[in-house]
């Protein structure tokens, strides 16, 4: 099996370390629930309107019908309803008890001044019943999701004003290479801007994880150890960039072995994006990203982001989408499991962009989604499917 397929096992089978802690609701958003949320009633609570109408027997619907009342919404009826008999409805008004239809305004038509006929004799009954949407006691949301937008929808129905979630992880970032000035100044020769740090950081704001440390290192193997050990005292996980590879220079493997981290996987079977190392020496985590940042990019979002989502205990699984390819794509070796920048467009096929390997980071802004090419697969051919991962 390729390395990248047993990493995924892997990933799978990391238990949740992060701690419970309560939060206010509206401090929900983006975090994983660590609780099953449940119905504390039905929903809908009571027979309720689902349009502005008349509410009335279905049996009567096409005699004339006194109109006994007006009932709008947060009302109860406060007249039964018998035979020719019914009452004007808002949408959400509870439906007078005994009454299994009620047929909309446009399909009504007064014949007196407190009368009303139904003018579509086969109108729909047009009532959402109690309980239909869902039961006291039921399961709304499992624990380990991921609370998005209509997850707080659904705390707030249930009348959860604190929510139960997995504590944020504290994060530091050690950019590593000689290489690489700050982003605000003119490299000189033979130096490039520090683009990956920047870039992390993004991916890890958009999981609801800050940055707490963030370090520029020259390739010594003794300031980024110093470096390391500060790192490790005060946050949760530790991100180097650069330095993962096998060159005289690259110290990531070597610091981590002598610091005595337990190193998951030193290689990721993966193009672009190989070397890449995951490691834990207790409660404390580090991952060894690549320098390139469209490689850093890739690892991050096929391996990192998976594992913190299994310590924080959430049921991740990525989006992945399967369209048809717009364009022939080749490769000379099939040893790995390939991830090319690709742009779905508007008619749903696969575009090819222009790319030029790992370094290429200025091809991600013209990409929204990555293909995966199979371990084994040299080719994938114009209208063929394959699956992409949105960006």
């Amino acid at each position: 099996m390729n390395k990248f397929y047993e990493i995924q096992e892997f990933i799978q089978q990391i238990p949740a370390y992060f701690k419970t802690e309560e939060v206010a609701l509206e401090d929900a958003y983006n975090r994983v629930l660590r609780e099953d949320v449940l119905a504390d009633m039905d929903m809908p609570p009571f027979h309720k309107s689902a349009m502005d109408g008349y509410a009335c027997h279905f049996e009567h619907i096409g005699n004339k019908l006194e109109v006994l009342e007006v009932l709008h919404a947060g009302m109860m009826p406060t007249k039964g309803v018998g035979k020719n008999q019914c009452s004007k409805i808002m949408t959400g008004a509870a439906v007078p008890a005994g009454c299994d239809c009620v047929f909309k305004v446009e399909d009504s038509e007064n014949t007196d001044e407190n009368q009303v006929i139904c003018t579509n004799p086969k109108t729909t009954k047009n009532i959402c019943y109690q309980g239909e949407d869902y039961k006291t006691g039921e399961v709304l949301l499992q624990k380990g999701t991921i609370i998005n937008v209509p997850q707080m929808a659904v705390l707030a129905g249930a009348g959860y004003h604190k929510v139960k979630v997995a504590a944020v992880p504290k994060v530091a970032i050690i950019a590593s290479g000689s290489e690489l000035v700050a982003p605000h100044q003119k490299p000189e020769a033979g130096k490039i801007r520090n683009s990956n740090t920047s870039q992390l950081i993004s991916q890890l704001r958009k999981m609801n994880l800050q940055v707490r440390m963030n370090k520029l290192v020259v390739d010594n193997y003794d300031e980024l150890t110093q470096t390391f050990i500060e790192a490790l005292k005060l946050n949760d996980i530790v991100f180097f960039t650069g330095g993962a590879s096998f060159g005289d220079f690259d110290f990531i493997p070597e610091i981590l072995k002598d610091q005595n981290f337990t190193i998951y996987w030193k290689t990721t079977g993966m193009k672009p994006g190989n070397p890449m190392s995951f490691s834990q020496k207790e409660n404390k985590y580090c991952f060894g990203l690549s320098g390139n940042p469209v490689s850093s990019l890739v690892q991050f979002e096929f391996l990192a982001k998976p594992v913190i989502y299994r310590l924080l205990g959430a049921n991740f699984n990525p989006l992945r989408i399967k369209a048809k390819m717009n364009f022939d794509y080749f490769r000379k070796k099939a040893d790995r499991f390939a991830v090319v920048p690709v742009y779905i467009g508007n008619d749903s096929t696969i575009e090819e962009i222009a790319f030029h390997g790992s370094a290429h980071i200025n091809a991600l802004t013209s990409a929204n989604a990555l293909l995966e090419i199979p371990l084994g697969t040299a080719a994938v051919l114009k209208e063929e499917m394959a699956y992409v991962r949105p960006l």
